[in-house]
């Protein structure tokens, strides 16, 4: 969440998509989704997740659009 927080102030973008493993994307669906919401709603950006299971737990990327 804190790459999220960087790139919005570093980037003028309508939306980000967090691109992760199964795992993680499924960590922040449901023990971090109120942290997510929080931080969504402070940088008044949409943020999507995107499951990719060729990427390992360690790996993420963020997207901007």
């Amino acid at each position: 969440m804190r790459e999220l927080l960087r790139e919005s102030k570093q980037f003028e973008a309508k939306e980000f998509k967090v691109i992760a493993s199964p795992s993680v994307i499924g960590l922040l669906q449901d023990e971090e989704s109120q942290s997510l919401a929080n931080l969504s709603d402070f940088i008044n950006k949409r943020v999507v997740l995107q499951v990719d299971s060729q990427y390992p737990r360690e790996v993420f990327d963020v997207v901007w659009s």
